[in-house]
């Protein structure tokens, strides 16, 4: 997302989470990722056996909520990961059910029934690597939606070489020679470029999470909120920030860096982004950060 510098004034923080959804809508990403953590620890919470069944269909209705509120919002394309590496590197019950939890939670019978009901198209990219999953995407695709407006693709991905080999691929079967045709290769259309990362806790960007080939200029952020649990508000503060602070580029920098000095404290002792604290043995949360000093021009 590049934006230029406006003159005129954007809304308010408390504007912007009082506006209609189809006004947010107007300045939402086409695509955006959702790389969700924590959803044992949020079942956990709720007092729900993370190795049952129904903890996994209770954060597949958790997905479903949290998933129709973004694409409310004007989201057109929603990526999330179904297997990653680290999930499939797991031991234990977790991994012993993954392939098929996966397959029953969200292309199940009661999850396509689910998709029907909100006019989504549902997709599943990466399962050449994992076989298992070649009937799923087939299903995927013929009983969702064919066309609409909401896309929600779903990445499985055994490992990282994995990746590598999808796209070397689908580059060698179709002769792809732009990031236009192999973008049609791999996913079977053209992708709008994603311009969101919403991830959680530790700020770390996986090609698992981000998938190859579809990253424009991505505006990241990281929430420690478990699982499926970003509320509306949370969201739009996360667009109100995505569409209307961060956009700061401007085509002519004159007096640009000049300006700069009047935050020189700012600059000069701000935070480090990604520094954290051990909470327990177990989890890693983000340090404090302080409000920034006053600016010379708050000074005087």
């Amino acid at each position: 997302m590049i934006a230029l510098v406006s003159n005129v004034s954007p809304p308010t923080l408390a504007e912007f989470l009082a506006a209609p959804a189809e006004q947010i809508a107007a300045v939402a990403p086409k695509s955006m990722v959702v790389a969700p953590g924590g959803t044992r620890r949020a079942a956990a919470m709720a007092g729900i056996d993370t190795n049952s069944d129904t903890y996994v269909r209770w954060s597949f209705d958790c997905m479903i909520s949290q998933f129709e509120m973004m694409f409310r919002h004007g989201v057109q394309h929603l990526f999330t990961g179904a297997i990653t590496p680290n999930q499939w590197s797991e031991v234990g019950s977790y991994r012993h059910k993954l392939v098929g939890w996966v397959v029953e939670s969200l292309m199940g019978e009661e999850s396509l029934a689910a998709y029907n009901r909100h006019g989504w198209r549902v997709r599943l990219a990466g399962w050449q690597a994992i076989p298992e999953l070649e009937e799923a995407a087939a299903k995927l695709e013929e009983r969702t939606a064919r066309s609409g407006s909401h896309t929600l693709w779903f990445w499985a991905i055994p490992s990282y070489e994995s990746i590598w080999e999808l796209l070397l691929e689908a580059a060698h079967r179709t002769g792809a020679r732009t990031r236009e045709q192999l973008i049609r290769a791999v996913y079977g259309e053209d992708v709008p470029l994603i311009s969101l990362y919403l991830g959680f806790a530790k700020p770390e960007v996986s090609p698992a999470h981000l998938p190859p080939l579809l990253a424009g200029q991505v505006q990241c952020y990281w929430t420690v909120r478990p699982g499926y649990t970003l509320d509306e508000a949370g969201f739009r503060g996360i667009l109100h920030d995505y569409a209307h602070l961060r956009p700061t580029w401007r085509a002519d920098k004159s007096g640009r860096a000049e300006n700069a000095i009047a935050y020189k404290d700012a600059w000069m002792r701000g935070p480090t982004l990604g520094l954290g604290m051990r909470l327990g043995e177990d989890f890693w949360y983000p340090a404090s950060i302080p409000p920034p000093p006053h600016s010379e021009r708050e000074k005087t």
